[in-house]
């Protein structure tokens, strides 16, 4: 949906079952020409698992698509929010971020930044601020992706603010 002006549009958009994969191959089917300029970067923002037309659940279809239709990978980095805590519902979604190149999972804030002070350490900054960075630069910086998998050390790779300034520079994002 395009050019949402107030939440009533959005009330019709949350109230049927989300077909994930179809609406995922149309935003790259009418990108493809701008990837080829700049990377564009997708968020994905759900609270379960994806469906077909049939309204079926449809799990393998949605990570072909990840895997296969982000052609090339490295110009389409994915960002997956996860808006639920309900492990059942999206426990697949973690797997997919050990490996699938060029995509992040990303938990509601507060998650987020439990799972980073949980691997390191409680002292370790994280704000509101940092959380919108690392949903949006996730799937591109080798820094910020893995503050909630592994301790990192220092300040990260030594041109990182140069790297990322590099990446939105060439960045669109939808």
């Amino acid at each position: 949906m395009r050019n949402v002006k107030n939440t009533e549009q959005l009330i019709p958009v949350f109230a049927d079952q989300l077909q994930f994969v179809r609406i995922f191959q149309q935003v790259l089917q009418e990108k493809h020409l701008e990837v080829q300029e700049r990377k564009l970067i997708i968020l994905i923002a759900t609270d379960g698992i994806p469906t077909n037309d049939s309204g079926q659940q449809d799990i393998k279809t949605f990570e072909h698509a990840l895997r296969h239709e982000c052609n090339p990978i490295n110009r389409i980095p994915v960002v997956i929010i996860a808006c639920t805590d309900d492990t059942e519902c999206i426990g697949y979604l973690n797997n997919w971020d050990k490996i699938i190149p060029n995509m992040d999972v990303a938990d509601d804030y507060k998650s987020e930044r439990a799972e980073i002070h949980k691997v390191q350490g409680k002292d370790f900054p994280f704000s509101f601020g940092d959380y919108v960075v690392k949903v949006l630069m996730g799937p591109i910086d080798d820094w910020l992706d893995p503050l909630d998998e592994c301790p990192v050390t220092g300040s990260g790779p030594p041109d990182r603010f140069s790297t990322l300034n590099k990446s939105f520079q060439e960045l669109a994002i939808i």
